[in-house]
């Protein structure tokens, strides 16, 4: 078995106790690069000089006696948004094909300290505005379960390079869906934390407001241990929350894996008839395991559907904010659909813009008073599995849509950046020709542990859907 086949789970351990050292492992990820990048295209930038250099030193440290924790001498990618210095920072488009940080952004300098190694940027749909990963400049990513087909994005090209093991785990954004949307088709695990539990200081924004960083991992611990190192108040960022983090991992035993009691909130008024018959079977099943294991599900009659529409209107004005000047400057070196959709931030009013902000409060004081029924909130991540690259169109209930301009596969993860609450995505199934499916776990504000031991209790049960793997690996 490869080593890139083990989560960190498994690595940690032999790498602290020098069963396994962390220039073989980081060698054996660059490897691996070479191997499935010219099939899967999850990297923009490979990083060898520098990730054998880390990895020197990290062995030296560890023969040292001086082991840093979980994540050191870990090979790990990051999404092409986070700022690292000396290192090209590109957002997936022509406009910063050459642009080099001064700077780490803070989530890179967070993993540096704790001895993990930067391998890779991956790549991404362009400035993070869209849900396929097909990128003009860079070409698409492709699915590793399939590739001919989509990784969903905008974080495609880290959920892709845990599926294909190209590297141990990744860091991504997620403005209406961009790390939940991926891990679902790429069958991987996405963690969107609370609002400001993770800095974005460092990452080229979409949207300041409804942007949220967070890791893909291959498993539920895995995301914990991550989450352990990113979490913390940074106030360089002026959306970082003033809270506390933890070691996420030490709640991931035997307790956690008890449901029941546990009280399960569904809005199937938000999906009914829009779910793709094999994502709907498989919801179905995951309800029926949480019934099976003593939680309690509790329907919910909440208006879910302003978030889908309201939340696009806040990321449509802050983006047009933030590319204004480039869209005077240079905009023919946006990729067409990018530049329609930034474009079309310039119409919307004032008006408009403060009426969502104020949306945005109502919605989560409504959330407030469901969370005092509930203790966490489960939905499928999205409506459809996969679809093949350059697909025109998408179904979306009775209409055809075209997902590069309509954001239909955000339609159920727009909810969690909406709102701001910490979300999970975990691989729950698999369509009849073996595409990944996932589900989302929706907690209380900065309740990324339960979250966590809700999801952790899931996988456990279901390792035969974890252990699967993409095709790549044969």
């Amino acid at each position: 078995m490869s080593l890139l086949q083990k989560p960190v789970e498994e690595l940690a351990p032999l790498i602290k106790t020098k069963q396994v050292s962390p220039l073989e492992l980081v060698r054996e990820c660059l490897d691996r690069i070479k191997k499935t990048e010219p099939l899967v295209n999850a990297y923009i930038s490979v990083l060898d000089e520098s990730a054998l250099t880390a990895a020197r030193q990290a062995e030296q440290e560890i023969l040292q006696g001086r082991y840093r924790g979980l994540l050191h001498g870990i090979p790990y990618s990051a999404k092409d948004l986070y700022f690292t210095k000396g290192i090209r920072t590109t957002a997936g488009s022509a406009i910063l094909a050459e642009h080099i940080p001064t700077q780490n952004a803070a989530a890179i300098d967070r993993l540096a300290v704790a001895g993990a190694i930067l391998v890779g940027k991956n790549n991404l749909h362009e400035f993070a505005y869209g849900t396929t990963n097909e990128n003009d400049h860079y070409g698409p990513c492709r699915n590793p379960w399939d590739l001919n087909r989509v990784t969903g994005g905008s974080s495609g090209g880290s959920a892709a390079s845990v599926a294909a093991g190209s590297s141990t785990f990744s860091i991504g954004t997620d403005t209406g869906g961009s790390i939940r949307i991926p891990a679902s088709f790429c069958g991987v695990v996405g963690l969107k934390p609370t609002y400001g539990r993770v800095s974005k200081r460092g990452v080229i924004p979409l949207s300041w407001s409804m942007d949220h960083a967070g890791p893909l991992t291959k498993t539920v611990w895995d995301a914990a241990a991550a989450l352990t190192t990113l979490a913390g108040y940074d106030p360089g960022d002026p959306g970082s929350a003033d809270v506390p983090g933890e070691d996420y991992t030490t709640g991931l035993n035997e307790a956690a894996l008890d449901v029941k009691g546990l009280v399960v909130g569904i809005c199937p008024q938000y999906y009914n008839g829009l779910l793709q018959p094999t994502v709907a079977q498989a919801f179905a099943k995951v309800l029926d395991w949480f019934e099976a294991g003593g939680a309690v599900i509790r329907e919910l009659k909440h208006p879910t559907r302003d978030a889908f529409s309201v939340g696009s209107i806040i990321t449509m004005s802050e983006a047009y904010t933030y590319h204004e000047k480039h869209l005077e400057q240079c905009g023919e070196k946006y990729g067409p659909s990018i530049r329609y959709r930034l474009e079309k931030g310039q119409y919307l009013p004032a008006s408009a813009y403060i009426k969502a902000l104020r949306l945005r409060q109502q919605d989560r004081q409504i959330w407030a008073e469901i969370y005092r029924g509930i203790d966490v909130f489960l939905s499928p991540t999205v409506i459809m599995p996969a679809f093949p690259i350059g697909e025109q169109t998408v179904q979306f209930g009775p209409d055809a849509v075209d997902p590069r301009t309509n954001p239909v596969l955000m339609y159920l993860t727009s909810l969690g950046d909406f709102n701001g609450l910490p979300v999970i995505s975990l691989p729950c199934g698999f369509t009849d020709d073996g595409l990944p499916i996932g589900f989302q776990i929706q907690g209380k504000p900065f309740a990324e542990a339960q979250v966590l031991q809700t999801a952790y209790a899931y996988e456990q049960a279901h390792l035969a859907i974890r252990e699967r793997k993409c095709g790549l690996w044969k």
